[in-house]
């Protein structure tokens, strides 16, 4: 049998597996859409930049940033799921051009489910309270994170980008 010195060593955590899978999972769904899914390798508010392309395989302008989260269970509160996310988040997305997409990943059925951060917060009742260190919110239990899912995002994206230009949305 092998042996390794004893003393303390890294340890791969149920978390870390359960974060792996997430990613995991999100990307293989792009993908299937036809888009691309990138891994930030410095995370400081984004785990994966999506890059989309039309019906004939042409770059689009613009991203879809999402931040995963991977839990065994989801807690869900009727239709939804509720998470409690860092203020800091929030502070820094808010304001982002870009859509930006919180990603809840659950390890148990492995499903994702998705809430488009600048809608959501555009309601005042959503926003965290001055001094809040987190704020909760709720991804709907029919937002689940499926190449249909993506096309919708990638319209939704594209609509935004318009909007900035002057065009239609």
């Amino acid at each position: 049998m092998l042996s390794f010195p004893d003393g303390p060593r890294k340890r791969r955590t149920r978390q870390h597996i359960i974060a792996d899978q997430s990613v995991n999972h999100v990307e293989r769904v792009v993908i299937d859409a036809g888009h691309v899914a990138q891994r930030v390798h410095c995370d400081y508010g984004y785990d994966l930049v999506v890059m989309t392309f039309d019906e004939h395989g042409y770059a689009e302008p613009g991203q879809l940033f999402l931040q995963l989260k991977g839990t065994e269970k989801l807690v869900a509160r009727g239709e939804n799921y509720s998470f409690d996310l860092d203020v800091r988040d929030y502070n820094l997305w808010k304001d982002e051009s870009q859509p930006v997409l919180l990603v809840l990943f659950c390890a148990d059925t492995r499903r994702a489910y998705w809430l488009h951060t600048q809608d959501h917060f555009a309601t005042p009742a959503h926003r965290p309270r001055p001094g809040a260190k987190t704020v909760r919110v709720s991804v709907p239990k029919r937002q689940s994170l499926t190449v249909r899912a993506v096309a919708r995002l990638r319209v939704l994206k594209n609509g935004r980008i318009l909007k900035a230009v002057g065009g239609e949305s």
